[in-house]
């Protein structure tokens, strides 16, 4: 009986630290994690919403106001851990606490997360908004891009239900001529992927594609294959040991040298 109390307080401490804020690096960002690792299910990230960053780019050292809203139907609770980054994926600019009450950050190393407080996981209410500022970086970071996890839960008291929305957003810096992007084209043969995941792209130079876990393991590298004048890559769900790896997210960059990264659903 004390052995059972004891599991039950610390379950209850752990859902109640979980309200109270999500753990650092579950944002969706490369190498890091999301929501879906705690809570049950994933659904679409187009039901969040980030207003306020500027349509023109960034200024320099410029503050804005953000909102970050959420609307997923049947839910009624919510949460959210949001970061930015630039090229490099290193923290750009700093987030600003404007309603303290509903809202907080943390840091990890150079790294900052804005996320929920426990009032602000807003019981029994259809949607979500979260208030805060970000103070944009000193000119020459380049784009910031912002990466974002809300979890729409349906108030149950436990994770089953619940829905994990990533999403993310690019802004460039004000008044910087960028490069016309080239036109890259992505296939994805499934996702989720059964058992394997095939990939075609172009224009993107022939590197190694690394392949990390949610929780930021590097699991697999791989060399593309070249077909015409794309690039084909096989994985067949299996980590360098030739292990086969556990379902869940993984996340596949196409090379050190660029930012394209794919996220993709592994089932058996």
């Amino acid at each position: 009986m004390l052995r059972f109390a004891l599991y039950l307080a610390a379950s209850l401490a752990a859902a109640l630290g979980y309200s109270a804020g999500p753990p650092d690096g579950k944002t969706g960002r490369p190498g890091e994690g999301v929501c879906a690792d705690c809570h049950s299910s994933t659904g679409s990230g187009d039901s969040t919403a980030l207003s306020g960053l500027p349509g023109g780019g960034w200024q320099p050292e410029s503050t804005y106001e953000l909102t970050l809203t959420v609307r997923y139907s049947g839910q009624r609770r919510w949460g959210f851990e949001i970061t930015s980054t630039d090229q490099s994926q290193a923290q750009a600019g700093q987030f600003i606490i404007l309603d303290s009450a509903n809202t907080q950050y943390s840091t990890v190393g150079n790294r900052q997360y804005v996320k929920q407080t426990s009032a602000g996981t807003f019981p029994g209410q259809t949607f979500a908004a979260w208030r805060f500022g970000w103070q944009a970086p000193p000119a020459g970071a380049g784009p910031v891009t912002f990466y974002w996890c809300a979890n729409a839960a349906n108030n149950n008291g436990s994770t089953s239900g619940d829905f994990s929305l990533a999403a993310s957003h690019a802004v460039p810096e004000a008044g910087i001529e960028e490069a016309p992007p080239t036109r890259r084209w992505f296939w994805h043969y499934a996702n989720p992927g059964r058992n394997r995941v095939a990939i075609h792209y172009r224009g993107i130079p022939e590197q190694p594609v690394r392949i990390w876990s949610a929780g930021g393991r590097l699991v697999r590298t791989l060399r593309p294959v070249a077909d015409g004048e794309a690039l084909r890559l096989h994985w067949d769900g299996r980590d360098e040991t030739g292990k086969l790896v556990p379902e869940g997210g993984y996340f596949i960059r196409l090379g050190p040298e660029v930012s394209e990264v794919i996220r993709v659903q592994l089932i058996r």
